[in-house]
C-alpha cells in the first residue's frame, strides 16, 4: 500500500510546518541502486518525494548522460514498493511526455532549461491539464527576472503546484562553493511570489558533500521552504557528480538535525558562521577583481590621453562619478562618508597608475574634484 506523505510539525515548534523533503541521487544508475537509496529514505519518515535525474545534461559529449527512459520504470517500482513520490529532471516536450506516461508525481526544471524561454514554454504547454507538480530552478546567471519569468509561464499553463529550487549561480573563478548562492535573489524571489515555495538545493550549491549540511542549515535560516539533497549509497562510485552526495547515513543524520531529533544547535550555529565567512571570501575575490579591472581601464585611458595630449585631471568627470556614487551608495544604505572615502582612495589610485607623481590638492569639500578619469 502506498503510504501518504504528510508536511510534519517540528518537535517542540508546533506551528512550524516541516519543509518539504526531495532527496535521492544524482542520477538513476540502476534499479538496486535506486531501490537500496528509496528504501532507507522513506524509512525516515521525512522524505517527500525521491528524486533522481534519468536524463542528465552535460557539457562535454561522451559523458554519462543518464539512463533515459528505461529507468523511468525503475523510478515506478520505488514508488510502489515505499510509497515514496517521484521525480525527475525534464528538458524537453519529449522528456515530459515519457515521464507522465510512468505517471511521475513531481517534474522540475533545470538551471540550463530556465535559461531558455522557448524550451520552458513548450514543456509548459505540454503540462497543461496535468495535476503534476513542478519544480523550477534557477537559471544559470543571477537573473531573477529569467527566474519569475519561467513560472509565471507555468503558472499561465494553469499548473497550480508550483515550486522554485535554489541551487545557486555560475561564478567565473574559484572559491568555497561550486555555485554562488547568493540568497538575496531567492529572497527577492519569495518577495514577489509569495505563494511560490522555494526549496534550497545545497549539493548543487556546494559541489561538496561536506558543505551540504552547512548550506542546509542556512538555507532553513533564510526561510526556505524545504531542500531537495543528493543521496547515493556509495557516492565515491556514482556516475555523476560523486562529491557533492551525502552517504544515506549521513542524510539521516543530517535529518536528525534538521527536525530536532538531534539538533546540534552550537555545531549548527557554527556552520552558518563559516557560511557566512565563506560568503564574505567571495565578496572579497569580486572585489579585488572589479578593482584590478578598474585600474587596468585606468591605464588604458592613460594612454588615451597622452596620445591626445588631454590634460590627466579632469575636473566634471570626477563631479559627474562622485555624484553617481554617492547617489547609488546612498540608496543601498551605505554610509555617506564610507563612499567618499572609498571612492577618494580608488580615485587616487587611478590617477597614480596616469601620472604617478601627483599630488592630491584638498578642497572644501574634504574630498578631491579636481582629479578624475
Amino acid at each position: 500500500m502506498k503510504a501518504t506523505q504528510t508536511r510534519k510539525t517540528i518537535p517542540g515548534k508546533s506551528s512550524i510546518r516541516r519543509p518539504i523533503v526531495v532527496a535521492g541521487p544524482c542520477s538513476a544508475e540502476s534499479p538496486e541502486q535506486l531501490m537500496k537509496t528509496a528504501t532507507i529514505l522513506a524509512a525516515t519518515g521525512h522524505v517527500d518525494y525521491f528524486r533522481a535525474g534519468i536524463w542528465k545534461p552535460r557539457t562535454a559529449p561522451g559523458s554519462f548522460e543518464g539512463m533515459g527512459t528505461q529507468a523511468l520504470r525503475w523510478l515506478q517500482q520505488v514508488s510502489q514498493t515505499t510509497g515514496l513520490k517521484t521525480a525527475t529532471e525534464v528538458a524537453s516536450v519529449r522528456h515530459v511526455e515519457e515521464a507522465l506516461k510512468h505517471n511521475l508525481d513531481m517534474l522540475w526544471i533545470g538551471a540550463r532549461t530556465v535559461s531558455n524561454p522557448f524550451l520552458v514554454q513548450d514543456i509548459a504547454d505540454t503540462l497543461q491539464g496535468t495535476g503534476v507538480r513542478v519544480m523550477v530552478k534557477n537559471p544559470m546567471a543571477p537573473d531573477p527576472d529569467l527566474w519569475s519569468g519561467s513560472i509565471e509561464r507555468f503558472k499561465k499553463a494553469g499548473l497550480k503546484e508550483i515550486c522554485a529550487i535554489h541551487r545557486g549561480f555560475s561564478y567565473w573563478t574559484k572559491s568555497l562553493f561550486r555555485n554562488q548562492p547568493w540568497w538575496h535573489i531567492p529572497m527577492m524571489l519569495k518577495e514577489r511570489m509569495p505563494d511560490v515555495p522555494v526549496l534550497c538545493d545545497p549539493s548543487h550549491i556546494t559541489g561538496d558533500h561536506r558543505l551540504v549540511p552547512m548550506v542546509a542549515h542556512r538555507g532553513l535560516e533564510m526561510g526556505m521552504d524545504g531542500l531537495m539533497v543528493e543521496v547515493h549509497p556509495q557516492p565515491a562510485k556514482a556516475l555523476s557528480d560523486a562529491s557533492q552526495q551525502l552517504t544515506p547515513v549521513a542524510f539521516v543524520r543530517l535529518i536528525k538535525q534538521l527536525f530536532g531529533e538531534n539538533p546540534g544547535e552550537d555545531k549548527a550555529a557554527s556552520n552558518i558562521l563559516e557560511e557566512l565567512r565563506a560568503e564574505v571570501d567571495v565578496m572579497d575575490d569580486l572585489l579585488i577583481w572589479a578593482l584590478t579591472n578598474r585600474m587596468k581601464l585606468s591605464g588604458e585611458i592613460a594612454g588615451v590621453k597622452t596620445t591626445h595630449n588631454m590634460k590627466p585631471l579632469q575636473p566634471e568627470r570626477w563631479k559627474q562619478v562622485i555624484s553617481k556614487v554617492l547617489t547609488k551608495g546612498r540608496e543601498a544604505g551605505l554610509r555617506r562618508g564610507f563612499i567618499e572615502k572609498l571612492f577618494d582612495d580608488i580615485h587616487h589610485e587611478s590617477l597614480s597608475v596616469q601620472q604617478p607623481s601627483n599630488i592630491r590638492p584638498q578642497n572644501n569639500s574634504g574630498i578631491h574634484p579636481t582629479f578624475a578619469i
